[in-house]
């Protein structure tokens, strides 16, 4: 009589598998749980890119305010020169998009996914490689924003004139109408505001660039 072959019947085991793999799996596993990195590097690049992302667009909002309200303002303020503009509108561009990186790496960061990672050194490169070029720009903007002020002053100095009675214009006030050569402090702040922008890509470059911590973001994949 032919009898159907079954397999074994094998209980089922609630105990943990054990031997050298599994130990360094789950080794690995709580080294993973316990890292601390992911979650200030993840909070920080929110943070930054967070702010970084309500100024540029709050900017974007002054540049086309500035004509919105000009016409409704009793002093009439000469318009921002188009290079100017031009020069701005560059430095927005590439804030949002910087931003945005850092924003959403430094989520998926904090959510251990291996995308986090990437896009916080896609940002790193970006902004680094953007450096030099945002430094020429804000060298570039330093003379029409001189010309501007100058305009501004002159606006206000012919508005004064212009009252009933007429307001005292002062011999200072009156210097001011000339435009003049950039001062040290405004080229000092457009190079150390470029040496700022250029410390967390450095941080973020060589705090991912450590081989643990490599190999923990590859473990996050799986």
């Amino acid at each position: 009589m032919n009898q159907s072959s079954q397999p074994p019947f094998v209980p089922f085991d609630p105990t943990p598998p054990t031997g050298p793999g599994a130990s360094a799996s789950a080794e690995q596993g709580n080294n993973d749980s316990n890292s601390t990195w992911p979650g200030w590097i993840g909070g920080i690049s929110i943070a930054i890119g967070g702010l970084t992302l309500l100024a540029s667009c709050c900017g974007m909002a002054g540049i086309f305010s500035m004509k919105l309200f000009s016409g409704a303002m009793p002093i009439k303020f000469p318009d921002a020169p188009q290079s100017m503009l031009l020069g701005m509108g560059v430095d927005l561009v590439a804030s949002l998009i910087l931003s945005t990186l850092l924003l959403l790496g430094g989520i998926a960061t904090l959510r251990r996914r291996s995308s986090g990672p990437r896009q916080l050194r896609r940002y790193a490169y970006i902004r680094i490689g953007l450096a030099l070029p945002l430094l020429v720009i804000g060298f570039w903007m330093l003379g029409p924003a001189t010309e501007w002020q100058a305009g501004i002053v002159r606006a206000t100095n012919e508005w004064k004139e212009s009252q009933k009675p007429p307001m005292t214009v002062s011999e200072a006030e009156r210097a001011g109408e000339i435009p003049g050569d950039p001062s040290m402090w405004q080229r000092g702040q457009v190079v150390g505001g470029c040496i700022i922008g250029l410390i967390y890509p450095t941080v973020l470059l060589i705090v991912l660039a450590g081989p643990r911590r490599r190999e923990e973001i590859e473990r996050w994949e799986s």
